[in-house]
């Protein structure tokens, strides 16, 4: 089946996959502990999910994270104008790339992230299961956890349980570059 959502967006291969397990809209909403809406909104690729929720759906629906994260709308042969405004959605807090392979029974993920200048992940703080390490490659970074913010430079790190609320921002006019690395239980 994978081969065969490589041709879909985000949102076609989260409901695909879905429908796969026999699951409803509210069924895996309830699993994943979201509202049913905002599952409906990521179907329909009105918004797309942070790297934490997408961990999390991937796990849930037993496939590998990385099949969310590679060739998402941009491959999927939508019109011009929505791939542009997927890509700029995605991109504009920050941009994140997958280094390790991300299989369904890897307890561990690492990612290097890229924060613009003077940005910070516009959404909710959001929460995953496990614990998260964040060394700082180079810029400047401003992590909130459970209302706690810490100011981090370059070789700075952090490590934290990731089932608390956190919300990344970097205060710099340089762009901030992170080594992330999650673990899930």
């Amino acid at each position: 089946m994978a081969k065969d959502l490589a041709a879909h967006s985000f949102g076609q291969r989260l409901r695909k996959l879905r429908e796969a397990e026999g699951l409803t809209v509210a069924e895996l909403a309830s699993r994943l502990n979201l509202k049913p809406a905002y599952l409906e909104k990521l179907e329909r690729d009105a918004i797309l999910p942070p790297v934490a929720e997408i961990i999390t759906i991937a796990r849930h629906l037993s496939v590998e994270p990385s099949s969310f994260m590679s060739g998402r709308m941009e491959d999927a042969g939508a019109p011009p104008e929505k791939r542009k405004k997927a890509v700029e959605e995605r991109t504009r807090d920050y941009a994140y790339q997958l280094l390790t392979r991300g299989g369904p029974d890897d307890h561990l993920m690492a990612f290097l992230v890229n924060i613009d200048p003077h940005s910070y992940h516009k959404k909710v703080a959001y929460r995953h299961e496990g614990e998260e390490f964040v060394y700082v490659l180079s810029g400047k970074l401003v992590i909130t956890v459970d209302r706690k913010a810490s100011s981090l430079g370059a070789g700075g790190v952090i490590h934290f349980d990731s089932g608390k609320k956190h919300l990344l921002r970097n205060p710099g006019k340089d762009p901030t570059r992170l080594l992330v690395v999650i673990y899930h239980p």
